[in-house]
């Protein structure tokens, strides 16, 4: 199944430009993408991605080894997400599971963001696109990843 049907048919969430936009900013739509948090990409050039399951877990297992929490498949869903959901680490790796739980994420920091007066007193669309940023800034927070919100907004851009 490719991207945009496993999103389509997964997604627990209504803005489907930006459930795309994380699933093919860090991970390049990678099922089997594992970020680790505590390499410094400056410094040095990063391993392989994962191309298969058994890859993904230990890749997965070698991060968290070292106290880092990686985040794992299509959204990048910390381990923390997964145990929540009542999800086992390599079901991060199944992109119907990493999108679904990705997005009822998203879907609770949306109803944050909802409940919370925009800050800038907009209203209509412009509301609409302040309030996918502060959905993008908390979903960012959450995966302890501030420059997420850069990258997906510009890969957001690249959408159009």
């Amino acid at each position: 199944m490719d991207l945009l049907s496993i999103l389509l048919t997964c997604s627990l969430y209504f803005d489907d430009p930006l459930v795309r936009a994380l699933a093919e900013s860090n991970s390049h739509a990678n099922p089997y993408f594992v970020f680790d948090p505590s390499l410094d990409l400056t410094q040095l050039d990063p391993p392989p991605e994962p191309k298969n399951l058994a890859d993904a877990v230990a890749r997965a297992q070698e991060v968290s080894a070292k106290r880092a929490a990686p985040l794992l498949g299509l959204m990048e869903v910390p381990p923390m997400w997964m145990a929540a959901f009542g999800r086992e680490l390599a079901e991060a790796f199944d992109p119907c599971t990493s999108v679904a739980i990705g997005t009822a994420m998203l879907s609770e920091f949306d109803a944050e963001c909802g409940r919370a007066p925009d800050r800038h007193g907009l209203t209509g669309t412009r509301a609409m696109a302040g309030r996918r940023g502060c959905v993008l800034e908390r979903y960012a927070e959450a995966v302890h990843m501030p420059e997420l919100v850069t990258i997906v907004s510009l890969e957001l851009k690249a959408q159009l």
